[in-house]
């Protein structure tokens, strides 16, 4: 099983670009002195690097699971990668499913594609990052109300929540590969100038 650190991982994040440090307009319609896109980490060799963090976060933070769930669409190549390495890694089964966003009519037709869920089964949620919550709890909302099964927990490559944000995700057990924090300290050990901006960010006195 790969072991990594956390400063190893953020710099990975940095040289695929899938961090990146400037002035964005997010989502939400606020600014931030970073982004992150894991739609940059696209070559093999990344998603399977990526594939393996996750294979070995997922198994300490949560033991075996059955079912790896990505919310479309970066969390289809997540899943993707992390099952390919979880079974390199321990040799042990385990199955991929996502969403379409929209309902396909033809051929096999649905809304889900992969293992379905079933009673019992062991379902994370994989997807990239964390702002707000609310794209997972819509995702949890509707596995559980569509398979009548209970999600085992959510994870995600950043969580990039602000200082006392909450999570909004209730009682679900919750992990992160890094986080803001995590970021910060990295960035004020290499003596990088956006370890300030990025801690306006998560004090909440940024203005971009």
């Amino acid at each position: 099983m790969i072991t990594i650190s956390q400063d190893d991982f953020i710099a990975f994040l940095i040289r695929e670009k899938a961090l990146r440090f400037g002035n964005f307009t997010l989502k939400s319609g606020g600014t931030s002195p970073f982004f992150i896109n894991l739609g940059d980490i696209c070559s093999g060799e990344a998603l399977q690097f990526v594939g393996q963090v996750f294979a070995g976060k997922i198994k300490n933070d949560f033991g075996f699971v059955d079912i790896l769930f990505g919310p479309p669409y970066k969390g289809i190549s997540l899943v993707s990668a992390t099952a390919i390495a979880w079974q390199q890694i321990f040799k042990k089964p385990i199955y991929t499913c996502y969403n379409r966003k929209e309902t396909k009519t033809h051929g096999e037709a649905g809304m889900f594609v992969g293992k379905l869920p079933q009673k019992g089964d062991r379902i994370i949620v994989v997807d990239d990052v964390l702002t707000t919550g609310g794209t997972k709890i819509d995702a949890i909302k509707m596995i559980e109300s569509t398979f009548d099964v209970t999600i085992s927990g959510i994870i995600v490559t950043v969580d990039r929540r602000a200082k006392g944000v909450d999570l909004g995700l209730g009682d679900y057990p919750f992990s992160s590969i890094v986080s803001l924090p995590n970021i910060i300290g990295y960035l004020e050990r290499q003596g990088d100038p956006n370890a300030k901006t990025i801690n306006d960010f998560y004090e909440g006195t940024y203005e971009g």
